[in-house]
């Protein structure tokens, strides 16, 4: 669910200069997975807060960890 956002919100980051390309990057992962777990919390029916603290933050490391590495490469001048 993640995925779209990310690559829209990089497309949309490319014509900008941030200072830091990295950190910009796992902004955009980081906003891309709460987009993401805001789609899936909408359609699960499990909402119990252990469920929610350990399985909402683990989904969401990777797509920060894919937007550094990304912002990294795209984000550059």
């Amino acid at each position: 669910f993640a995925a779209a956002p990310l690559a829209g919100l990089l497309w949309a980051m490319r014509r900008t200069a941030p200072r830091s390309p990295t950190l910009a990057g796992a902004a955009a992962g980081l906003l891309a997975a709460a987009a993401g777990a805001a789609v899936y919390a909408f359609h699960c029916f499990d909402d119990s807060p252990l469920f929610v603290l350990t399985w909402y933050p683990l989904a969401a490391i990777p797509v920060v960890a894919v937007g550094a590495l990304a912002g990294q490469r795209l984000l550059r001048w």
